[in-house]
């Protein structure tokens, strides 16, 4: 790619003696740009001031030594001194190297409309009479500290000489061994998932012969029914009986005859003399 030709002759300087001049149509251009204005100045030492514009629209305000800005000095008390007012897109204040960034006042407030974040590897807060939080929702998360919700180890031993550390310590070990256990029950897995193949074959078999042991035992109880009611309507049942019944009858007389000796102890007692000397 060409270069691009640059015209000095469109550039326009005005001095004002030896610290200070004003630069117009410098051809340069950089990253905002050629120059449509600069005014630099410098002092015997050589620490150098810049106010300039770019043809981009920038404006830039360098200085090698301390930049300050006062104002206000002529307002009255509680007004408005300093303005700065961003109307599209942030405004960013940066530390390139060792510094610090100050904001001091008798009320300093910071008001987000949507978030506020603070990022940092530590946070302190501090406050001589109270620090306070209001929010419908208060939590805090971390490994360590008295802001830190109580864990389950710290609740159990609360109260206790056990220390936290050595409960939390103890169930350590318990889930170690019990993983040390589960391990063997793991490779007896493959063996269990086969045997329970095995018995849902087997459930499955039997679930398949149940309706014919049903019909044959329904068959079984058909043809048992008429023998029995066959059986209990026969001569030789009723000859049975009634033998049976007469020779209950014999006995029960001849219990009755001997009364004196046994069997009927009610009145069987009352007849007996028992020996003298007892």
């Amino acid at each position: 790619m060409a270069e691009r030709k640059q015209n000095w002759y469109t550039r326009f300087v005005k001095w004002f003696g030896p610290s200070l001049f004003i630069e117009t149509g410098n051809p340069r251009v950089d990253a905002g740009g050629g120059s449509a204005f600069t005014l630099f100045s410098s002092t015997k030492r050589g620490r150098k001031f810049s106010l300039g514009m770019k043809e981009s629209g920038r404006v830039q305000l360098n200085a090698d030594s301390t930049l300050e800005i006062i104002a206000g000095e002529d307002n009255d008390d509680g007004g408005e001194d300093i303005l700065i007012n961003s109307r599209n897109g942030a405004i960013d204040i940066k530390v390139s190297k060792n510094g610090d960034v100050r904001i001091s006042g008798t009320n300093v407030s910071i008001t987000a409309d949507a978030a506020l974040n603070l990022n940092a590897r530590v946070i302190r807060l501090k406050g001589d009479d109270e620090i306070s939080l209001q929010a419908p929702f208060v939590h805090s998360r971390g490994k360590k500290g008295n802001l830190v919700p109580k864990t389950w180890g710290q609740v159990a031993t609360f109260g206790t000489f056990i220390g936290p550390d050595k409960f939390n310590s103890f169930i350590e070990k318990g889930l170690q061994q019990a993983a040390g256990i589960s391990n063997p029950i793991d490779d007896l897995a493959p063996e269990l998932s086969s045997l329970a193949g095995k018995a849902g074959d087997l459930a499955k078999g039997l679930g398949d012969a149940l309706p014919g042991m049903q019909d044959q035992l329904k068959g079984l109880a058909g043809e048992l029914v008429p023998q029995l009611e066959t059986i209990a309507t026969s001569d030789a049942v009723a000859n049975l009986g009634a033998s049976l019944q007469g020779n209950v009858s014999t006995i029960g007389q001849a219990l009755q005859n001997n009364s004196g000796a046994f069997a009927n102890l009610g009145q069987g007692l009352q007849q007996i003399t028992p020996p003298t000397g007892y």
